[in-house]
């Protein structure tokens, strides 16, 4: 199958200047390719659970913590 989901974020307009992460204001919404800053897609015949869902989203976070700072 192919990737049928998009789930896109529009970041806060703040959010590179907030010394505080838990007031973030992030735009949330279902759409389209590449429609945000973030977007996470995926196929819903391989991800029918959430706790497949955030197996998937916890490896993709550890790979990116390899090039990001903190």
């Amino acid at each position: 199958m192919a990737q049928d989901r998009f789930v896109n974020i529009t970041l806060d307009p703040n959010v590179a200047v907030k010394l505080d992460r838990s007031n973030d204001r992030h735009g949330q919404a279902l759409g389209g390719a590449a429609a945000g800053d973030l977007t996470i897609s995926y196929d819903t015949s391989k991800f029918t659970s959430l706790s497949i869902f955030r197996s998937a989203v916890a490896a993709a976070i550890q790979t990116a913590s390899a090039s990001m700072k903190p």
